[in-house]
Order: C-alpha cells, then structure tokens, then sequence
C-alpha cells in the first residue's frame, strides 16, 4: 500500500512545473519534521548501528549489495540494518539471515532512532526521512548520470559540448526564477554528509554541483553494483531473488538488455509493446535473446515473446547486466557500467532535442561510444546489423579512454573500500 501512495504522489507531481514540485514537497517535509523533531531527541543515536535503504521498498542498487558485503562481515563494531516498507522483502532477507524491519514497526522505528549512519542509494526517505535527523547521511547514488539531477535539475539546458566530456556549461545559477524559484531554492534538500562516485574528474564534472557536496567529502572508490560485473561467478546473490531468471539468460546465447530510464513527465516506459515485441522477434530470428525490464518508476507494456525475458520493473537491474551481450538505453547510467564489461551499447533517443533542453545533459549521449539511434526503425535496422555478424564489435580506442576517465582503476572491490570507508566514519562519531 505504501508503495502504491508514493507511486501515485510521484506521477501527480509529474503535472507540475519542476519548481513547483520542489516546493510542494519541501512545505510538506519541513512540516512535518518540525512535528516529530522533538521525538528524536528522546533517543541517543548509536553509532555502531548503520540503517540501509533503497527507493521505493526494493532490495536493489549500491546501498543493498553494499548491505550484503557488511552484513557478511560480522564485525561486532558494526550492525547494518536493512529498511524497507514491503513485507516480502524484510521476510526474505531475514530468513536469509539479515538483519531487516519493516520502516514503521515498532523496530523499525527504533532503528531508524538510533541508527549512527544512514546509508541510502538516493534519499534519506529510502530509509526514514522524518526519523533521520542527527544520523550521518551518505548517499550512494545509483550511477554516474548522463542526464542532470538533483540541484543541476533547474540549470539551463545543454547548449554545446565538446566530444564525451561536453557539460551543459551551467555556472550553478538556478533556471527558476520569481518567489516559486527563490522557495524552489530554500526548500531543497540539505547535502548528504558523504557522496560516492567514481573519481575525482566524475565528482568535478558533475556530482559536486548536484548534491553541493564538497570534494573532500566525495568518495572515489567505484558503486557496490558494479563489483558483481567484474567477480568471477556473477550468480546473484539469493537475497536478489533472481536465481531462476539470471539463469536462463545465463544459460542463453547472445543476450541484449533493454533497459532505459524514465521520463519526468511520464508513468509508463518510452517504449511500446509494439517496439519491444519487433526487438524479441529480431533478436529471436538471430537466435539471441531480449531481456527487458522497465524504470521502477514506470509501467512498462506486457510483452509475451519466446524470444524475451521480462525482468521485474522493482528487480536490481546490476544482478542482470553482466549477462548481457550488448546493450539498448538511453540515457541511463547503465551505458556507463557495461564500459566495465567492454560491451556495444546502441542508444535509443527518439526524444533527444525535449529531453536536451528541458533536461540537460552532463554526458552528451550522441557523443558517446556507441550508435545513436533517433527512431524505431533505425533502432531496429541497428539491431539486426549488430546480430547479423558473426561477432559482436570489440571496445574501441574511445570506450577505453571513457572508461578510465570514468571509472579510473576502479576493480570490482568497491565495497571493501566502502565498508572501510563506513568503519572510519563509526569511530570518528
């Protein structure tokens, strides 16, 4: 029930104007932290306690393979705790073993109290926003973004770049404007106490200024989701739940993931069932096949294909992406993660020019290794082409320079450095 609320209250707010969401939903939250401030004094913050979360009640992104790492430690200076408003997976990871509670159980409740460390893949709300106040915040994120987030939201659009690298030449300054953007600005949410990315240049180019977070409070050390990419036996881990559908990509030929990111103005995918339905038969023809999964934000359309393995639109998209072959997205920092695995990526951006001016980009997708595609027919020709060779194409020159430009020595242990990371912060509270 929970979740459908907050799915609901997203695609209302996708009605307004980006300055008027921001509003909106920073009045509601200072109210009602103002309401329970003086509940979280009653109780002392244990810094030992760390409280993990992810978007919309999922067991997915850097915050639950992270989770997964220091939960197998067993450091006795440290006692992670998986939050989450969806019953199944609270039951799931405790019959695993896991520590887990349901946000507003009295348990959970308590954790959220006292929990020293917050550790979240995109907001505090990922584990309890109105509970949070006084805990350290470090926020995982869940990719290096192509696209403008957070503060860089209200920044004007990309005017021109410069090959891979081009930014959106914004100084900081907000696109908003009048008393609606002066509160837009007030009413945003305070920076995270830590941020990870990848390295130095990522956090420079694009996730200081996002999150207003310095530097020497930027983490370089890669994304937990990604060590599963470069580990020798990727088979998920059980708390993902996706044993039966990995292995059937596992055990299949060539496979191509379709995965793209959601639109701010939409609640269902920018693919149709048509077009999905035309990539499986293409993909079935070359004895290959389609994995698809839909944004958690978004609805995708039903597809019933034997060529086709709808993953879930609430699954970890990371536990999939090492069995994939080549890739079709978007915008989605998921281009990014499969320069790790070295693998052709085809862009699929029939919306290009809108989402560049009402969006803006820190990456320019139509510089970015790989094929650009601007329409369903030509995404569908490129398809075919990539299939039709007897192999796929190698990484070129420009993949190894974006790669390390990216991710620099980067190696499939983010999550030891992480955990360390974590351990130093405990000590100093």
């Amino acid at each position: 029930m929970t979740r459908r609320l907050a799915t609901a209250a997203r695609r209302l707010l996708r009605h307004l104007r980006l300055e008027h969401r921001i509003v909106a939903r920073g009045l509601g939250e200072r109210a009602i932290l103002a309401a329970v401030a003086p509940l979280r004094l009653l109780v002392r913050r244990d810094p030992a306690v760390v409280a993990f979360g992810a978007s919309l009640d999922r067991f997915a992104d850097n915050a639950a393979h992270l989770f997964l790492y220091v939960s197998c430690l067993a450091d006795p200076a440290t006692v992670p705790v998986w939050i989450s408003g969806s019953p199944e997976v609270v039951q799931r990871l405790r019959a695993l073993g896991h520590r887990a509670e349901l946000r507003w159980s009295r348990s959970g409740v308590r954790v959220a109290l006292r929990a020293g460390i917050y550790v979240y893949s995109a907001f505090p709300s990922d584990i309890n926003l109105w509970l949070g106040g006084g805990a350290t915040t470090v926020c995982l994120w869940h990719g290096i973004p192509i696209k403008h987030i957070e503060r860089d939201l209200t920044k004007p659009s990309l005017t021109g770049t410069s090959g891979a690298t081009g930014t959106s030449g914004a100084t900081g300054t907000s696109g908003a404007s009048g008393l609606v953007g002066r509160l837009a600005t007030a009413l945003r949410r305070p920076p995270p106490d830590f941020l990870l990315s990848s390295t130095e240049q990522v956090s420079r180019h694009a996730m200081m200024s996002a999150f207003g977070v310095p530097l020497d409070r930027c983490w370089h050390h890669g994304y937990p989701r990604n060590d599963v990419l470069l580990a020798a036996d990727r088979r998920p881990d059980r708390a993902f739940a996706a044993g039966a559908t990995w292995q059937r990509l596992h055990d299949a030929g060539r496979v191509v993931g379709l995965f793209l990111t959601w639109r701010d103005d939409r609640s269902t995918d920018i693919v149709d069932g048509r077009l999905v339905l035309n990539l499986a038969e293409i993909c079935h023809r070359h004895g290959a096949t389609l994995a698809y999964k839909a944004h958690y934000n978004v609805a995708g359309p039903p597809v019933d294909h034997p060529g086709c393995v709808v993953l879930p639109a609430d699954a970890d998209l990371n536990t999939f992406l090492g069995e994939c072959d080549a890739l079709i997205t978007d915008y989605s920092s998921a281009a990014f993660d499969v320069l790790l695995l070295g693998r052709p990526v085809v862009y699929y951006l029939p919306d290009l020019e809108r989402y560049r001016r009402t969006r803006g980009f820190y990456y320019d997708p139509e510089a970015l290794p790989g094929t650009a595609c601007s329409d369903a027919a030509t995404l569908l020709a490129e398809l075919d082409r990539l299939l039709a060779a007897a192999e796929l194409p190698a990484p070129g020159p420009e993949q190894a320079g974006l790669r390390e430009e990216l991710w620099g020595g980067y190696d499939g242990h983010a999550s030891v450095a992480i955990a360390a990371a974590l351990r130093a912060v405990t000590q100093n509270r």
